[in-house]
């Protein structure tokens, strides 16, 4: 069985409202057109009808309507909603002359926020101008550590001139060592006294 949009529409509701349900859902929805008139409408029974100042509902006339939400109605038959439409919303312009106002808290304000503006500049070019020192020392601390590790790497394979006997014998023999340095200073600073 094939059906139409409006058949499949009311099976649909049918199914999932109550006939109370149906009526509240689906009343009349009250709009206006693009003009301002007041209309009542209800697509699902396809009535359109144009509400007087009196309140008063009357068939809306043959023609094509535009709602204010864009959407235009087209009505054959009075009162009856043959196709509706999809439109552009109506483009409302409004034009704002700004009128230029003297005001001296204003302009002080401004001188303010100028002489502020230009502080901050200031400050940012010396900042800038101190990172980019800071960059080239990096530069040279990173040439530093470049030739420290080459000089690190040749003492690396240089062989020591006291060989270190066993591996719990290290502390002992840097104490020695120390000890030894430090009497060969004290003979140094004797025969310097003489």
């Amino acid at each position: 069985m094939i059906m139409n949009a409006k058949e499949a529409l009311t099976q649909i509701k049918s199914l999932l409202f109550s006939e109370a349900e149906k009526k509240a859902a689906f009343a009349m929805v009250e709009g206006a057109l693009i003009d301002g008139t007041k209309v009542a409408y209800d697509l699902e029974t396809s009535e359109i009808y144009v509400i007087g100042e009196d309140g008063e509902s009357i068939p809306a006339p043959v023609g094509e309507h535009q709602l204010s939400t864009g959407e235009i109605v087209v009505v054959t038959e009075e009162g009856k909603i043959s196709e509706v439409k999809a439109g552009e919303a109506p483009k409302v312009e409004i034009e704002i002359e700004a009128a230029e106002v003297e005001d001296p808290k204003k302009d002080e304000a401004m001188a303010k926020f100028e002489e502020i503006m230009g502080d901050l500049e200031k400050k940012v070019e010396e900042l800038s101008a101190k990172v980019k020192a800071m960059e080239e020392k990096a530069e040279d601390v990173k040439e530093a550590v470049k030739m420290s590790a080459v000089i690190l790497e040749s003492l690396a394979k240089e062989p020591s001139d006291k060989a270190i006997t066993a591996p719990n014998q290290f502390a002992k023999q840097l104490k020695t060592e120390k000890n030894e340095r430090y009497n060969n200073l004290q003979n140094v600073f004797q025969s310097l006294k003489k």
